[in-house]
């Protein structure tokens, strides 16, 4: 079955996926065949230096085809957010169609390629030169109260401790006297009606490997990576850091290129070294630093994948047809077929895409593509709002399913442990439902 399609009058190629699939390779191949400029939207990338522990493309990885909105933020700026990716990648995108090329967005943080595709991820900046609002700098908790009095169904949908989604959903109330859950509602009412802004002019590969096998594949990079010289890297960002606190600025670990994966794992071993600790503790250390890398490698990629399924494939559904039929799934788990298996095959949908030719149904692309996709457009059951805090791990979550799921979570059953063993009262076990398995890093 082919799916209808249109000759896209603004196309954009966008190539989604885990860590460790294969995207960069895809995108070059596609942009020399194509015309194409690659736009990075790899939040950790951005950054300047750092080349082994943000993963960047190598010069000679890039094969000469343009990179944008790659290494070009300083360590020393602020953080960038959602909105200034978007609205840096649109002037971008605009200025590549102006050169008559095809603009490819690829990488990993899912939430600024979601950004650029569906309008009603976060809503525009509507008040850049209105006063500012003093109340806005108020503490996260005063500020989440406040929400909770104006648009209580927003606050729901918020983590209490999520400042930058609980300030913009206040803001919008300040200054327009509108719930931001009434215009997310009128939105959802327009795509219920299939009114649109624009068309869809979208072509979508997921890039996806087998779980094992991209398992082992991340592992084998992390090794690669320390062979690089990872290490000297780690000692480097850590050096920026103590520079930055000597001059008296502030620090934020929390944000920016401090949540590359790499750098707080691997510090307590850099540090030991500084402290000349040698002999076996020195060494198993070493050994424990770069397993918890490698965990929060794969959990990384575990994470990503959720979010296409569970975040990326319903708004396409939300959106309609067009936007359904246009996400295919590539299998990049045998490296050495890559060719046959994933670009050949974009190569193909995407000429029949820029000539408005039909294609076919992404779920007759392969078998993996029917189980992936079809799996994925069942979504997931209908979440219970809930405003439950684990005081054993300092954790509030919004939803039952999310606190079922943090009841089954290693940290949690960890801490009850503990707990249980040295409290002088015994304490009962902790509630959890033994039904549903434990879940497991990917």
């Amino acid at each position: 079955m082919a799916t209808p399609t249109r000759l896209p009058v603004e196309p954009l190629l966008v190539i989604l996926g885990s860590t460790g699939t294969g995207k960069s390779e895809l995108a070059v191949e596609l942009a020399k065949r194509f015309r194409g400029e690659v736009i990075n939207s790899d939040a950790m990338q951005m950054y300047t230096g750092l080349p082994i522990m943000t993963n960047k493309v190598t010069v000679t990885e890039m094969c000469g085809i343009p990179h944008h909105l790659l290494g070009h933020v300083s360590l020393r700026d602020t953080p960038w957010t959602v909105d200034n990716f978007r609205r840096e990648a649109t002037k971008v995108i605009d200025e590549i169609r102006d050169r008559g090329n095809l603009p490819i967005v690829v990488g990993g943080t899912n939430y600024y390629v979601d950004a650029l595709l569906f309008s009603d991820v976060i809503l525009d900046e509507r008040y850049p030169n209105d006063e500012p609002l003093p109340v806005l700098e108020e503490s996260t908790e005063f500020l989440f109260q406040e929400l909770k009095k104006v648009d209580p169904k927003m606050a729901l949908q918020w983590h209490p401790n999520d400042r930058r989604k609980i300030m913009k959903s206040l803001e919008i109330y300040l200054r327009t006297g509108r719930r931001a859950s009434d215009i997310y509602a009128e939105q959802q009412e327009r795509r219920s009606a299939g009114i649109r802004d624009s068309p869809w002019q979208n072509l979508l590969f997921w890039v996806y490997s087998d779980r094992e096998v991209l398992k082992a594949r991340l592992d084998a990079r992390v090794d690669k990576m320390l062979e690089a010289g990872l290490m000297d890297e780690v000692r480097e960002l850590l050096d920026f850091k103590r520079e930055e606190e000597a001059a008296g600025r502030a620090v934020d670990l929390s944000r920016g290129i401090w949540q590359s994966i790499g750098y707080k794992q691997l510090e307590p071993y850099v540090l030991a070294q500084e402290e000349d600790k040698t002999g076996e503790g020195l060494e198993q250390l070493r050994i424990t630093c770069v397993e918890e890398m490698k965990a929060q490698t794969r959990q990384y990629a575990k994470e990503q994948i959720k979010w296409t399924r569970r975040k990326g494939i319903q708004r396409l559904v939300q959106e309609g047809p067009d936007a359904v039929d246009s996400l295919y799934v590539l299998d990049t788990t045998d490296v050495s077929r890559f060719q046959d298996t994933a670009v050949e095959p974009a190569a193909r949908l995407t000429e029949q895409f820029l000539r408005g030719e039909p294609r076919m149904h992404p779920e007759e692309l392969s078998e993996l593509a029917r189980t992936t996709l079809s799996d994925a457009k069942r979504g997931s059951p209908e979440q219970t709002p809930c405003d439950k805090t684990c005081d054993l791990c300092g954790i509030t979550v919004v939803t039952e399913e999310r606190w079922r799921d943090h009841l089954r979570s290693r940290m949690h059953r960890a801490r009850w442990k503990k707990k249980k063993r040295l409290a002088v009262v015994p304490v009962e076990d902790t509630p959890r439902e033994p039904s549903e398995p434990e879940s497991e890093n990917i």
